[in-house]
């Protein structure tokens, strides 16, 4: 769904390159053995850290390390 806009299509750029489609998490799933599952996954934790305010940030979720 130029899985940024929410439109529901997931592989739907829009004309504009700079959305993310499931092509490129595929890709970089790809680039890094990944599931495009996994993939998701990661960026799902990525994102919930990037919106969490610096004191509630304690480090990595359960069962992750901070060296992957």
């Amino acid at each position: 769904m130029c899985l940024n806009c929410g439109c529901g299509e997931p592989n739907e750029s829009h004309g504009k390159e700079a959305n993310i489609t499931l092509d490129d998490v595929r890709r970089a799933g790809e680039a890094n053995s990944q599931s495009v599952e996994e993939s998701l996954r990661n960026m799902g934790m990525a994102a919930r850290q990037v919106v969490m305010s610096p004191g509630e940030q304690s480090g990595p979720p359960p069962g992750q390390s901070h060296n992957g």
